[in-house]
C-alpha cells in the first residue's frame, strides 16, 4: 500500500524545501511577489514526511511525555528532564517551533491554494485531514492555541493570531473530518505522491473516520454527551476495519546525515551510532507485558553488546536471571542511582568467547526492528481503533460486544509488526488474545494498559490517553525531589515558549490567563477536566 519508489522523489523535495524552509516560506508572509505555485501533490508527501523524520526534534517527544508515561528510561535527557521534573523552555519551545514554521505554514497553505480547485479537490480533503491531525498534536500538547489564524499570514496579513480555546478547536476538528472525508471523491484526479494510503479514497475516509473516533475519546471527561454522539458519527461512517488500514509512513534504510532525510526519526533517536542506545526499556513496561504474556517483548527490545553488529546477548541473559523484567530498571532514574535492584557486571558466553557484560548493557535496549532506519511510522493503527470500539461501547457509546472488540485489538497489535518485517508466529496473536480476555469491570484498567503498550513510540499519544481516562496506574516517584519543578506530580500540559510573551503578548497574556493566570504545566487543559 505505501509505495516506497516515492521516497527518493520525495527526499529531495524536502530537502528543496527545508533548505528553503526560513527563507521563501517566511518571505511568502512578507512579500506578496513571491510565488506559491507549488505543485501541491508534491507538498502533500512532504507534510507526511516531516511528522516522523525530525531527529532532534522528535526527541523532545521522549523528554517530557516519553518521561512522563514510564515507558523509557536512562537517555539523559528523558532523565535529567521528564524524569526528574525539571523545566526547560528549550525544549518547550521545540514542540512549537517545529509545527508552526514548517509542518504548519505548509499544511495550511496547502488547504488554501488547493481549495475550489476542481483538480485538487481531493488533495484538499487530504490536507484538511493531515490539518487536523497535526494541530491536535500541538493542542494536546499545550491547550489552547493559535488555530483559526495559524499559517495565514500571507493570506490575511494576521501576524499575531488569536489564540483559541481549545473546545472551539476540538469542535472545527470534527467539522473539518466530516467534510474533508465528503469531499473525497474517485471522481476527481488521484493524487499521485501520497506517503500514507497511494491516493486511495475509501482509505482516506476510513483514516478521517478513525481520526474522528480517537478524537471523540478525548471528551470522556469534559463532554461525554458529546464524545458518545461523535463516536457514533464516526464509527457509523466507517473507521479501521483491518491492519490494511493501518495509516503509516514506510522510511528508506538511512541513518540522518542531514535534516531532511527520509529515514525514521525516531530510529535514528533510538539509535545512537549504529552499535548502540542511550535508551532503555522501563521494568513498568516489560513487566506488565511479561505478566500478560505478551510476544511482542522481544520486538519492543533486546540486550546488546557494543559491537558493530549489536550482538544480542538476550537469551543468555534470559537463561541467567529467568525474567525479561530483570533486564530493566524502574523509569524515571538513572541505572547508576540505582541502590535496590543494581547488578553486577556477569560473564556469559557468546559465540564460545567468554563475555563480562557491565549493568547497562544487559538493560534492555529498543529492538534491531524498530531501531531499523527503514522501519515504518505508525501514526494511527487499526488496533488502537478497536480498543477505543471497546472502550466505547463499555461507555455505554454504541452497542456491540466490547470484549471482541478488544479481542481484535490484541490480535491486530501483534500482528502489525509484520509491517516491520517481523515473521509473527501463525499463533502468537491469537494465543495473547486467549490469555487476556476483556474482564467485567475491568474493562477501562485493560483497554486503558493495553494502549499505553501499543503506544510506545507516541508518547504523545500514551499521555493523552492516560490523562483523559486514567489508566494505568502511572506513578511520579519524584526520585529527585531536590531539583523536581512538578510538585511531585505528573505534568498535565507543556508551557508556551517564552518567545510568545515577547512575539504575540496579547493573545499568550488571554490564553494564560484562560489558565488561571499561570502558564502552569500542572494547570489542566480543557477536555483533562477532574
Amino acid at each position: 500500500m505505501k509505495k516506497l519508489q516515492y521516497i527518493p522523489f520525495i527526499l529531495a523535495i524536502v530537502c528543496i524545501l527545508l533548505t528553503t524552509q526560513c527563507t521563501n516560506f517566511d518571505k511568502l508572509n512578507e512579500d506578496p511577489t513571491q510565488s506559491p505555485d507549488m505543485d501541491p501533490n508534491l507538498q502533500l508527501p512532504t507534510i507526511q514526511l516531516w511528522q516522523s523524520n525530525q531527529t532532534d526534534n522528535l526527541h523532545r517527544f521522549f523528554i517530557y511525555p516519553g518521561g512522563f508515561m514510564n515507558q523509557w528510561t536512562q537517555d539523559w535527557a528523558v532523565v535529567e528532564y521528564g524524569g526528574k521534573g525539571q523545566k526547560s523552555d528549550a525544549y518547550f519551545s521545540l514542540y512549537w517551533d517545529m509545527y508552526y514554521p514548517a509542518i504548519i505554514k505548509n499544511v495550511v497553505d496547502l488547504v488554501e491554494r488547493t481549495n475550489g480547485i476542481a483538480e485538487y479537490t481531493n488533495i484538499n480533503a487530504m490536507a484538511r485531514i493531515l490539518k487536523v491531525q497535526n494541530f491536535l498534536r500541538l493542542t494536546d500538547l499545550y491547550g489552547d492555541i493559535p488555530y483559526f489564524e495559524a499559517g495565514k499570514a500571507y493570506y490575511t496579513g494576521v501576524f499575531k493570531p488569536a489564540y483559541d480555546t481549545q473546545e472551539s478547536i476540538y469542535d472545527d476538528f470534527f467539522s473539518e473530518l466530516k467534510a474533508a472525508s465528503a469531499e473525497l471523491s474517485a471522481d476527481y484526479p488521484k493524487a499521485t505522491a501520497d506517503l500514507y494510503y497511494n491516493g486511495d479514497i475509501a482509505l482516506w475516509k476510513k483514516f478521517a473516520n478513525s481520526l474522528r473516533l480517537r478524537i471523540a475519546m478525548r471528551l470522556v471527561k469534559v463532554n461525554p454527551e458529546k464524545a458518545k454522539s461523535e463516536v457514533q458519527s464516526a464509527v457509523n461512517d466507517g473507521v479501521f476495519t483491518s491492519n490494511s488500514d493501518i495509516c503509516y509512513v514506510q522510511h528508506e534504510n538511512v541513518k540522518e546525515a542531514v535534516m531532511a532525510s527520509a529515514g525514521n526519526g525516531f530510529a535514528n533517536i533510538l539509535l545512537k551510532d549504529n552499535k548502540s542506545s542511550t535508551f532503555r526499556l522501563t521494568s513498568e513496561l516489560i513487566g506488565t507485558m511479561e505478566n500478560l504474556g505478551d510476544p511482542r517483548i522481544l520486538y519492543y527490545g533486546s540486550s546488546y553488546l557494543e559491537d558493530n553488529v549489536r550482538t544480542d546477548i538476550t537469551p543468555q541473559l534470559y537463561a541467567y536471571y529467568g525474567s525479561y523484567k530483570e533486564l530493566t530498571t524502574p523509569a524515571q532514574i538513572f541505572n547508576y542511582d540505582m541502590v535496590i535492584g543494581y547488578k553486577q557486571a556477569i560473564t556469559i558466553n557468546v559465540d564460545g568467547q567468554e563475555v563480562d557484560v557491565p549493568w547497562l548493557l544487559q538493560l534492555m535496549q529498543p529492538s534491531k526492528v524498530i531501531t531499523n532506519y527503514g522501519s515504518p511510522y505508525i501514526h494511527l493503527s487499526y488496533a488502537e481503533v478497536e480498543f477505543l470500539q471497546a472502550e466505547a461501547i463499555a461507555r455505554n457509546y454504541i452497542s456491540g460486544n466490547a470484549a471482541e472488540h478488544f479481542k481484535n485489538g490484541l490480535e491486530a497489535a501483534v500482528n502489525q509488526w509484520s509491517l516491520f518485517g517481523v515473521k509473527v508466529p501463525a499463533d502468537a496473536a491469537t494465543n495473547y488474545s486467549a490469555k487476556n480476555p476483556l474482564q467485567s469491570g475491568k474493562e477501562l484498567e485493560q483497554i486503558g494498559t493495553q494502549l499505553w503498550i501499543l503506544d510506545f513510540l507516541d508518547p504523545v499519544e500514551t499521555w493523552s490517553n492516560w490523562r483523559r481516562m486514567g489508566q494505568p496506574d502511572i506513578k511520579f516517584y519524584n526520585n529527585y525531589p531536590t531539583v523536581n519543578q512538578s510538585d511531585g506530580q505528573t505534568p498535565r500540559r507543556i508551557p508556551y515558549p517564552v518567545s510568545e510573551q515577547k512575539n504575540n503578548p496579547d493573545e499568550w497574556r488571554k490564553a494564560v490567563d484562560r489558565l488561571g493566570g499561570v502558564d502552569d504545566w500542572l494547570a489542566r487543559m480543557w477536555w483533562d477536566t477532574k
